[in-house]
């Protein structure tokens, strides 16, 4: 129950008692604020509903008796309190506050929200609030809102680590990796026994290209949880991204032993067998994850690369066609079942199963090129020439955008070696390169303002923002 970590504050019931209540009333809710400080939950819920009796317009008595019903556990009886509190008294912080936190532990996330913001805007500097707030416009699919209130929420209480968690989960989500990194650094400080913390470091390092943290991260999670199966199979994914296939299927084998029928672990490991050129081997372990969740797309879409890979087309065929009927827009399983078809000399299917794939992916340039090929194939050189171009032209942006993030990663280190002038020219390289790289224009227009140019920071530092919104300088920022 959500209400047994939201803040009492009874010291601050007790200066905030109703003084103008029948002097029986405040009697039986002084009683019931003194039960709660000696934990006795059933005594406090007689008092405060003894109070309420009395005087049925004690907003403060039917607040404290939601939130006593909250955690005992009798969770539609304690939003009944809260609404009665909220409609005599809507000024009333507390219980507009618990209102919508447990509404939103609840769900009711449309009710959650206007509890919320009445609750922000009659304390704003309440990080709990501010903390619920973000957690319902995240669940109502508002994100830079979210991460707005989720901001204010670390600023106001900077040393709650799961306000920095949650703060670092929904930067990941809209693509603010080095923010993210900085809010889960700060939550696994603030609290190193955190699995959700420290797990969600991890696959921010990974997500960053920062396989030998995310080892670290998650080696240490594992060794001190060696049942936390989840960390275990992060662990191997992260191996594995780095190259360490041999470490990586020993860590998912340990996984698959702890939990056999852990479709999740039997898929990676076919994955890191599969990279190992162990085609049997990742073909049976990539069969039992489909076999333990047949709602699994990647693991039909693996299986059918093995198959293709050992010369059994036709299998391969029905194992993307399996992946596709899993999930309809899965561009990689479209463009591998078209390129069989084109092998198979199923000119049409390939035609529609490569168009597929553009549908599904418009920047997949080899599924242009293949299209390209077959077009121009099939007679239609005009549409088959300004497929294939098209397919160059992605290619060229790829490659672009990758010496791009390479370029900032080299900017960054310049920065940490308080080389101003090579960081710059770097970050005006990835600039070049990727116009619409936010994160470049970013730390150009940081490094720039530590110069002193502020105009030409300020019109790199907009760009950014415009590019992602989720973006602040360090000045509005709350990262520590």
């Amino acid at each position: 129950m959500v209400l047994v970590v939201l803040a009492a504050m009874l010291a601050a019931q007790l200066q905030a008692r109703p003084h103008d209540a029948p002097s029986s009333a405040v009697a039986h809710y002084q009683q019931g604020l003194s039960a709660e400080q000696k934990n006795d939950l059933n005594g406090a819920r007689a008092a405060y509903e003894r109070a309420v009796r009395i005087d049925p317009s004690m907003a403060a008595a039917h607040d404290r008796l939601g939130f006593v019903l909250g955690r005992l556990g009798r969770t539609a009886e304690a939003l009944a309190a809260f609404e009665r509190a909220v409609e005599i008294a809507p000024g009333l912080f507390d219980a507009q506050y618990h209102l919508g936190a447990t509404r939103w532990w609840t769900n009711d996330l449309d009710g959650a929200l206007a509890a919320l913001e009445a609750a922000v805007r009659l304390r704003p500097g309440h990080a709990e609030a501010r903390y619920y707030l973000g957690l319902t416009l995240k669940g109502k699919g508002r994100l830079a809102d979210a991460i707005e209130q989720l901001r204010a929420a670390a600023r106001e209480g900077p040393t709650l680590s799961i306000v920095h968690l949650q703060l670092g989960v929904a930067l990941r989500e809209a693509g603010d990796i080095d923010g993210a990194i900085e809010s889960l650094e700060a939550a696994v400080r603030l609290d190193p026994s955190s699995t959700d913390a420290q797990n969600s470091l991890g696959l921010a390092y990974m997500h960053n290209g920062a396989g030998e943290q995310a080892i670290a991260t998650f080696g240490a999670l594992v060794a001190r949880e060696p049942g936390n199966v989840t960390a275990r199979i992060n662990l191997g994914t992260a191996q594995m991204q780095r190259g360490e296939l041999s470490a990586a299927v020993a860590t998912l084998r340990e996984a698959c032993q702890a939990q056999p029928g852990n479709a999740e672990a039997r898929y990676n490991l076919g994955l890191a067998l599969k990279q190992q050129d162990e085609f049997a081997a990742a073909e049976t372990e990539l069969r039992k994850a489909t076999e333990l969740d047949a709602t699994l797309p990647e693991a039909f879409y693996t299986l059918g690369v093995v198959l293709w890979q050992t010369g059994r087309a036709d299998e391969a065929a029905s194992a993307f066609r399996a992946a596709i009927a899993r999930r309809q827009e899965y561009a990689d399983a479209h463009y591998m079942l078209g390129t069989i078809l084109r092998q198979q000399g199923a000119t049409d299917g390939a035609l529609a199963e490569f168009r597929a794939t553009i549908a599904a992916r418009p920047d997949y340039a080899e599924a242009h090129h293949s299209l390209g090929l077959l077009l121009k194939q099939q007679g239609q050189t005009d549409a088959g020439t300004a497929a294939l171009a098209e397919a160059e032209r992605l290619n060229k942006r790829k490659a672009d955008a990758q010496a791009a993030t390479f370029a900032v990663a080299v900017g960054l280190e310049r920065v940490k070696a308080n080389d101003g002038a090579g960081a710059i020219e770097r970050f005006r390289e990835a600039v070049r390169l990727a116009p619409d790289n936010a994160r470049a224009h970013y730390q150009l227009g940081l490094a720039l303002q530590r110069t002193g140019a502020q105009d030409e920071a300020q019109k790199h530092l907009s760009e950014a923002r415009r590019l992602a919104p989720y973006l602040v300088t360090p000045d509005q920022s709350v990262r520590r």
